[in-house]
């Protein structure tokens, strides 16, 4: 079964940088936004290039500057790092402590 294979998120700023520029005709340049944001324009690049994940700060940011919420980019980035994380970490060898489903905290 192939796994599923969640957007970084900075492929979704790109993604809604083309859909903004797509719907209104405007050309937003990496520096507008990342002025916009008011992060540099190295930092808006390292997320963008999937080089750097997002914090809560720019959450935040994004969520205003793009109209959506804090917890879409959040859960974005938390989802790609889990991704991530079940590609590179083995647990097969993990002991069990407890057999019972536990409630989600």
């Amino acid at each position: 079964m192939a796994m599923y294979a969640p957007a970084h998120p900075g492929e979704l700023i790109k993604e809604t940088i083309e859909g903004i520029r797509e719907e209104t005709g405007k050309k937003l340049t990496i520096e507008e936004v990342a002025a916009g944001l008011q992060v540099s324009r190295k930092t808006l690049s390292a997320i963008m290039n999937e080089k750097q994940g997002i914090s809560t700060e720019m959450a935040l940011k994004l969520a205003k500057a793009f109209n959506t919420s804090a917890d879409l980019w959040i859960r974005a980035q938390e989802n790609y790092d889990l991704a991530k994380a079940r590609q590179k970490v083995n647990i097969d060898n993990v002991k069990v402590f407890w057999h019972k489903a536990v409630a989600a905290l």
